[in-house]
């Protein structure tokens, strides 16, 4: 059998792909022929005889109207087995071919040259009842000459589909018209997720071979969610496999109805026999199936020939009913462990127009249903007859049909210490800082660190100074340290404010309608620094991690300061190092510094 590289030009899929996906791209070869005015081999020109389509392989030109009005001859061949039985439904398959590129001095390829029927897809047609249609790409010029035959324009070639499909509508033995499918590599694959997108109410399924397609946030999603499986090579340097993932989670999102909790991911699900093995990621149960089978150790050049059987299986599962509404319910969240009094927000989605019933909603959660969202608040009383640990579950009923979806929810007792990487709420049970120190000799109380910086970057200034023969120096109270400056500044009536002052930022900061901020002491810096590890990753944890958070790389300022030196000294501790500094200054001016603002809590 003949091994095939599909592959697409860059412009096709930097128009349907991830932005990031520079790859250099080959070219399918095929015997050069022109195909703008040479009447190419491999099967006879043979229009149907009063709509009559007859087993073999076939050519067929269609004029084809462009959106620009002019009139085009588009090619493509048929193949019917002689063993077809019209009894049955007859299955429709478009097999788009991937690039075929060409330079300034070749002939365009033909994409059509040499097919027969020991295609793999025709022979899978003889065993399946199905008619295959090869059509021909649209040869695409660059100014230089060169150019390349393939779905580029797709705007060019929705017309083309409509026609062919139209011409075997119109035709017989009839299609299944609930059993048309799409396939295709690399180009042909973009383009087969193009018509899942633009032509959902005519393909039942597609089974794309190394392609992908990303779509904008404000493009009018399909009528219709079409199945998909998508085989993906897990080393395509062509179409990149974590853009593949990523753009049909979104099409899982946007489309299929799911959340990402939904997709099952099964490692080395299974092995295709001679070729590769496959992890599988699926989604199943909402708007449609939709699945990625990434072949291990695989690039861009997928073997149809080992694919057909896998293919034909998702094919044939999925045919078109219109008539039938899949009923599906799904949750964002299936477990949900909150804190007295916390609120708690998720989504849910399910069939449009199906009756949704919630049993088990938990007593004493203050329990609300609006449109697909879920509130809940935690009880505030732990002790209070209430439910504490329980399951809801949610179900939809429509056409006869019913689902069901279970979240699972559990109330924490409340804690009466602190650990260092607690988070710290406000009375919303919005976070405001991580606890970054605990009194071992009452772990009731302890220190938090906020989460965020001052200005933009976590970078202030002290401006104007409160004079050489002022001075900070306890190293254990950046709050009495703080106190001090702020009095000082008040007394000297300076114009010292939070976008030029470290001390005057952190005292006046509030955050989430939390106060009583200071900057830390030198010493309360240094007896954070062994937890550093765990503050950057509850940071990660809440999203709110920044490169200013990397404590390996920084040297914060504290409140503690001397007079001496040069006019003052202003003490600060290196994480990276582990030792106090301290900036030596004339005129208490030290440009840029990064500072952080610690608080005092206690239960």
């Amino acid at each position: 059998m003949r091994k095939y590289l599909f592959l697409l030009i860059v412009p096709f899929l930097a128009l349907f792909s991830c932005v990031d996906d520079n790859s250099s791209y080959e070219s399918q070869e095929k015997e050069k022929v022109d195909v703008e005015g040479v009447t190419p081999g491999g099967g006879e020109e043979e229009p149907p005889v009063d709509g009559v389509l007859t087993p073999g392989v076939h050519l067929i030109t269609l004029d084809v109207e462009q959106p620009d009005g002019t009139v085009v001859p588009r090619r493509f061949k048929y193949f019917m087995p002689s063993t077809l039985v019209t009894s049955k439904p007859i299955s429709l398959i478009f097999e788009f071919h991937g690039s075929y590129e060409f330079k300034s001095d070749e002939l365009p390829s033909d994409p059509l040259e040499g097919l027969s029927k020991t295609n793999a897809l025709c022979q899978l047609a003889t065993r399946e009842n199905c008619i295959v249609c090869f059509p021909a790409g649209e040869v695409v010029t660059q100014t230089d000459g060169s150019g390349a035959v393939n779905w580029q324009n797709s705007e060019n070639h929705l017309p083309f589909v409509d026609a062919m499909l139209d011409f075997f509508g119109k035709s017989t033995p009839s299609v299944d018209p609930k059993r048309v499918y799409s396939t295709g590599q690399s180009s042909g694959a973009i383009f087969s997720f193009v018509l899942a997108f633009y032509r959902s109410e005519k393909f039942a399924a597609i089974t794309p071979r190394a392609g992908q397609m990303k779509f904008g946030d404000d493009e009018p999603l399909p009528a219709r969610a079409v199945p998909i499986r998508v085989f993906a090579g897990e080393i395509d340097e062509t179409v990149i496999h974590s853009a593949v993932l990523e753009n049909m989670t979104n099409w899982a999102i946007k489309i299929g109805g799911y959340f990402p909790a939904d997709m099952v991911y099964t490692a080395k699900a299974f092995e295709i026999e001679e070729y590769k093995t496959v992890d599988t990621r699926v989604w199943h149960g909402g708007n449609a199936d939709l699945e990625i089978y990434t072949l291990l150790e695989e690039g861009h050049g997928i073997n149809v020939v080992r694919c057909t059987t896998l293919m034909w299986e998702f094919m044939s599962a999925h045919p078109m009913d219109q008539e039938t509404v899949n009923c599906f319910v799904t949750s964002e969240t299936h477990e949900i462990v909150a804190q007295c009094g916390e609120k708690i927000e998720f989504g849910i989605n399910y069939t449009d127009g199906a009756e949704l019933t919630v049993t088990g909603e938990p007593k004493g959660w203050n329990y609300r249903l609006n449109g697909k969202t879920v509130s809940m608040t935690g009880p505030v009383d732990f002790f209070g007859d209430i439910d504490r640990k329980g399951e809801m579950i949610l179900t939809v009923s429509i056409g006869g049909q019913t689902a069901k979806d279970t979240i699972s929810y559990e109330l924490k007792a409340p804690k009466e210490y602190f650990e260092v990487g607690d988070i710290y709420y406000n009375d919303d049970f919005e976070p405001v800082g991580v606890v970054c120190w605990v009194n071992n000799a009452n772990i009731k109380e302890a220190k938090i660190i906020n989460l965020e910086g001052p200005n933009s970057y976590g970078n202030v200034w002290y401006g104007e100074g409160l004079g050489n023969d002022f001075e900070t120096p306890d190293q254990y109270d950046g709050e009495g340290n703080t106190a001090k400056m702020i009095a000082r500044k008040e007394a000297l009536n300076l114009s010292l404010s939070a976008a030029n002052s470290a001390f005057v930022w952190a005292a006046e900061y509030s955050y989430k309608g939390v106060s009583g901020w200071y900057l830390p002491a030198v010493k309360e810096l240094e007896a954070i620094a062994s937890n550093v590890a765990v503050i950057q990753e509850k940071m990660k944890e809440l999203g709110v991690y920044t490169t200013n958070w990397d404590f390996s790389a920084k040297t914060l300022y504290s409140s503690t300061t001397e007079t001496g030196g040069k006019g003052k000294l202003f003490y600060n501790y290196n994480y990276s190092t582990k030792q106090v500094g301290y900036g030596d200054s004339a005129d208490e001016y030290l440009g840029y510094i990064y500072a952080r603002a610690f608080k005092k809590v206690s239960k």
